[in-house]
């Protein structure tokens, strides 16, 4: 087990090299393995955040868990109640299990969840959320180890890891890398999209933007059109995905 700042930094440009290089799922497994080994965790998982996927090849599920947990998790479909997985939602980065309280609301359940994940070997981890736009949520995550209190001098080459390595599973496992489309909608199409999303009508859009409603009404046409949207919430959904508008431009409207 490593322990030093010279060391981290050397496995880390060894690992980074060696992600690169990886061309199958066994020999991804088998560095994530040696890596968590390294680092002194005995399990890790990478994986997008879809309990219904089952055996796909556009979703990553590369993963040494304790059979108890893959039951609780996949077969009994409780992935998405799992605090660590809800955790993701609401971290910017690598975060200690033990922190998580810290990050969302804890209820009843999620003490049983760690609980029951502590009884078998998983007593404290380190998870990396993977969000890319217009995809499925993952995370790159280590679990159990023999020291937890010296678990969080791991964080930071675990961020780095966790990137690298979910970009190597995403290279392997997908069909074709995912390329964000040239912007579609001018200006002020644009902002008539963001105030639809935020509730308002044509007519209080048309008052916000110095617009008439018919141009207004013409402009949500058109965009509709562009992202082939039946109704104002696809349409709103698709640019989002798009990434031609973003969530934080979407808060709820200010009652007066």
């Amino acid at each position: 087990m490593i322990g030093d700042a010279g060391q981290l930094a050397t496995l880390a440009d060894d690992l980074l090299r060696a992600l690169r290089k990886v061309a199958s799922r066994e020999e991804l497994a088998a560095l994530m393995t040696c890596l968590a080994g390294e680092i002194g965790f005995r399990h890790f998982a990478l994986i997008h955040h879809d309990p219904l996927a089952g055996e796909r090849p556009d979703r990553v599920d590369i993963r040494d868990y304790p059979a108890a947990i893959v039951d609780r998790l996949f077969d009994q479909g409780q992935l998405r109640r799992d605090p660590v997985i809800r955790g993701c939602l609401f971290s910017d980065g690598a975060f200690l299990w033990s922190d998580l309280d810290k990050i969302i609301t804890f209820t009843r359940q999620d003490r049983h969840s760690l609980e029951f994940g502590a009884g078998h070997g998983l007593n404290e981890g380190i998870t990396v959320p993977h969000i890319l736009l217009g995809e499925c949520i993952g995370s790159c995550t280590f679990a159990g180890v023999s020291n937890p209190e010296l678990a969080s001098r791991y964080l930071g080459f675990a961020q780095i890891t966790g990137i690298f390595a979910f970009q190597a599973a995403r290279r392997m496992l997908l069909a074709s890398p995912l390329i964000g489309p040239a912007p579609r909608l001018h200006p002020r199409p644009r902002d008539c999209v963001v105030l639809a999303g935020r509730g308002f009508s044509n007519k209080e859009i048309a008052r916000e933007l110095g617009l008439t409603p018919r141009t207004v009404d013409g402009y949500l046409t058109e965009a509709r059109r562009l992202f082939d949207a039946h109704d104002r919430a696809e349409l709103v959904v698709s640019a989002v995905l798009a990434g031609e508008i973003g969530l934080d431009e979407l808060k709820p409207r200010q009652t007066e």
